[in-house]
């Protein structure tokens, strides 16, 4: 069954991904910031959501709050649309990347740019059914290797079968009790990362 119509301001469902940026301080993403208003304004992308993740030091936690919240990103406030937001889990997912003392910027775009394949696909009855933004590291794997190496890491629409959130969280629950270190802690973290 196809699709309904979209109607007039509503994202391209097609669309839709999300891109997070992480530094050690709010002052290092302050140009991603200025860049992704610039984007919505040239109508490259639509910025439906913005979170920003802070891991305080010395401890598992990561704190998520508004970039309103912290002055070198408050611009994205004024050009956010909110017609879709990112759920706890998908900040949740994203908080267990954080290496100890780290910031981060995650955003949920709609990458109007394509519109117009995103459009055609449905015009011919097809849909477009997957996609992701390929890891800079597994892009220089690929570059530095004699044969052709996976840039897919997951077949296309594939869930993790193992909840990774789940798992970091379980982890942080020990450090909080004194039962883990917080060495120990980052050591399973990437474990459970890494796969």
């Amino acid at each position: 069954m196809p699709d309904p119509p979209r109607r007039e301001g509503e994202p391209d469902l097609d669309l839709l991904e999300y891109v997070l940026v992480s530094a050690h301080d709010v002052d290092a993403l302050a140009p991603v910031a200025r860049a992704v208003e610039q984007l919505v304004h040239t109508g490259s992308i639509r910025l439906l959501d913005a979170v920003v993740l802070v891991r305080v030091d010395g401890s598992a936690r990561v704190d998520a709050g508004s970039p309103a919240d912290h002055q070198p990103l408050s611009g994205l406030t004024a050009v956010a649309d909110g017609g879709v937001l990112l759920s706890t889990h998908d900040v949740e997912l994203a908080s267990v990347t954080l290496a100890s003392d780290e910031i981060a910027l995650l955003v949920l775009v709609e990458d109007t740019w394509a519109g117009a394949l995103s459009d055609a696909a449905r015009a011919g009855g097809a849909r477009l059914t997957a996609g992701e933004r390929i890891a800079r590291d597994r892009v220089l794997a690929s570059l530095g290797r004699a044969g052709a190496t996976d840039l897919i890491v997951r077949s296309p629409g594939s869930t993790p079968l193992i909840d990774q959130v789940a798992q970091v969280r379980q982890l942080a629950r020990l450090v909080e009790r004194g039962l883990l270190s917080l060495d120990r802690y980052e050591v399973q973290r990437r474990r459970v990362l890494d796969g």
